[in-house]
């Protein structure tokens, strides 16, 4: 599956991208940090044990975030957020391009309208929140621990970009306000469909990536995002959504999805493709 977006090449004078993979880096990459149980034991535990795995009552959901927390700091996430970061900084270079080819003022087109409401906060946590009610009562160990990932999942990744959006203050392309790096609608949709990859497999995640590249895109026809936003909230929505789901239990192995930011000089294309192989 792959994200890409076009434009010309040009020269753009600036130090944002610098500063927003240097908040980025801050932010998660912090050291110090303590391992988590995990990670400590080797495996994420089962979820098909027989019972329902302590690690996953509602009474232990604070606890957990906070382990979760300190768990995004894993050295495994570094190769994923200098690659993200990195094709963030390479886009950046090319926002004001793709902006005048993709952008539509005002926004008012059906990808823009849909895809804004599908991401929508509005929309994705009230029904987050409903799953997770759902799964707390399920017998089907799976789910049960796929709905608690994603309540984890979506706190923290809400918390990140909300904290990255005040931090940088970027303005976004219609001038509305400086809340648009990174996006969040990039970021909730690709956290979602990472937990989705990582409990159910490549079908259903290569579905969840698609939905969430076309939500992504929907941001930049709304002329509320620059492409550059986009990579930077799907990379921290892929940090969060595989970080939660590594140490919450993952009951199927579907192997190893990475980023690979990709630059196309003769048709002057960027952007990055999503790869999975099987362990």
């Amino acid at each position: 599956m792959i994200f890409c977006v076009a434009g010309s090449a040009s020269t753009l004078a600036g130090h944002f991208h610098a500063r927003a993979a240097f908040l980025s880096a801050i932010i998660l990459l912090t050291p110090g940090s303590a391992p988590s149980r995990a990670d400590e034991s080797g495996s994420p535990p089962d979820p098909q044990s027989g019972n329902p795995p302590a690690l996953t009552s509602a009474r232990k959901f604070p606890e957990n975030l906070g382990r979760n927390f300190l768990a995004l700091f894993s050295k495994k996430n570094v190769l994923p957020l200098a690659m993200g970061g990195g094709a963030s900084a390479v886009i950046h270079l090319f926002d004001e391009e793709i902006h005048d080819s993709w952008g539509v003022p005002g926004g008012d087109t059906p990808v823009a309208t849909v895809g804004g409401r599908v991401g929508a906060p509005y929309i994705v946590y009230p029904v987050i929140g409903g799953l997770f009610v759902g799964g707390h009562f399920s017998k089907n160990e799976r789910f049960h621990s796929f709905t608690y990932s994603l309540a984890q999942a979506a706190v923290l990744n809400e918390g990140l970009v909300q904290g990255l959006k005040a931090a940088v203050g970027r303005t976004r392309p219609d001038g509305s306000d400086n809340k648009s790096f990174p996006s969040g609608h990039a970021a909730s949709s690709f956290m979602i469909a990472t937990v989705l990859h990582r409990y159910y497999g490549t079908t259903v995640g290569a579905i969840g990536y698609s939905a969430a590249t076309i939500v992504s895109f929907s941001r930049i026809r709304k002329d509320v995002h620059w492409a550059s936003d986009l990579m930077a909230g799907a990379t921290v929505g892929y940090i969060v959504g595989s970080t939660v789901s590594r140490r919450t239990g993952i009951t199927l192995r579907v192997g190893k999805v990475t980023f690979v930011p990709a630059f196309d000089p003769f048709h002057r294309a960027v952007g990055f493709s999503l790869h999975h192989a099987d362990e």
